[in-house]
């Protein structure tokens, strides 16, 4: 799962559904491999009188196995939607601020709108390829929103009405200074090594105690440890898929950031 790991990030035009079946199918293919491997090593273990025992630890080991793997692909799952929410609220913050200085005088407003132009460049043409081949973002879009502060705290008015909207420019920009933060801190959350030690140790005990089955054929046998494998490896691969919202086919794109640029910066 490691590579395919490897596979799906660095391999972001490459269809989702056609690398869980690469996935599954290396899976399966190992998964049997061993079951031959064990038949041969060790024949006389195979007795069906022991079948009732190995279904009790079958159940045991399975339930562990797909209670941990559940949990963490919700876990996952709500971390993929949380990273959704926070590229939509900056996108919001920006056309917030962005409203915002259209009421502003001129000079100032030239150049906070210009500012917001040249961020949304930035975050669409520069920070979007790299957060898809999880390189380094860099400072540049920070630096064009300090300027846009750094114009804000220099701006002078005794108009009331233009000095609510200087206030709320300021609290909107706070805000979207927030909002970049929280973008960029979820780029650089990932599953623990630990975990998913864990995770492929539970799944390979459940292959594992399958082998001990006897079936009354091989064939059947050969048939029920496929699936369990299938199993096992789709659900890990939906975790890779949410652990990685801004790499590979399912990736989240700027959308919402594209639709702003296109409509205010023809």
């Amino acid at each position: 799962m490691y590579f395919v790991n490897l596979l799906y990030v660095n391999h972001i035009n490459t269809p989702a559904w056609i690398i869980c079946l690469i996935a599954m199918s290396f899976s399966i293919a190992v998964a049997l491999l061993g079951l031959l491997i064990f038949r041969k090593l060790l024949p006389d273990s195979l007795n069906k009188a022991n079948n009732d025992f190995i279904s009790l630890s079958l159940s045991t080991v399975g339930l562990f196995s797909s209670v941990l793997i559940s949990l963490i692909v919700v876990n996952t799952w709500n971390f993929y939607t949380s990273v959704e929410q926070i590229v939509n609220q900056e996108a919001h913050a920006v056309e917030d601020f962005y409203r915002s200085a259209q009421g502003m005088t001129e000079p100032t407003k030239s150049l906070l709108m210009n500012d917001v132009k040249k961020y949304m460049e930035v975050v669409i043409k520069e920070e979007w390829p790299k957060m898809n081949s999880n390189q380094p973002i860099g400072d540049k879009g920070r630096l064009i929103l300090l300027d846009s502060y750094d114009t804000l705290l220099k701006f002078k008015t005794h108009d009331p009405v233009v000095s609510r909207i200087h206030s709320k420019a300021i609290d909107q920009l706070s805000t979207l200074f927030d909002a970049r933060r929280d973008r960029i801190l979820s780029t650089k959350e990932h599953i623990p090594m630990v975990i998913w030690l864990v995770m492929f140790l539970s799944a390979f005990l459940t292959v594992g105690v399958s082998y001990l089955y006897t079936a009354e054929t091989f064939t059947m046998h050969m048939i029920s440890t496929g699936f369990i494998t299938a199993s096992l490896s789709a659900t890990l691969f939906l975790i890779v898929i949410f652990a990685h919202p801004y790499q590979g086919s399912m990736r989240i794109e700027p959308d919402t950031f594209i639709n702003f640029q296109q409509q205010n910066f023809k």
